[in-house]
């Protein structure tokens, strides 16, 4: 799996700055300076996992 260095997301370019750990990566907004960390999830790496509950009452997200 390949982490893009740049990325487009709410019409701002963010630059890879490093990985915080397996699953969350920390980019930096190339317009403004500030910082936001992005999941595999955000970065639509990895599709989002759903879980039955036995009884099929209840689900659950991860």
């Amino acid at each position: 799996m390949r982490i893009p260095k740049v990325i487009s997301k709410n019409n701002h370019e963010y630059i890879l700055e490093k990985q915080v750990n397996e699953k969350l990566f920390l980019y930096k907004d190339l317009l403004y300076g500030y910082k936001e960390c992005f999941s595999l999830y955000d970065l639509g790496l990895i599709e989002e996992q759903t879980k039955v509950s036995r009884d099929r009452k209840q689900v659950y997200h991860f």
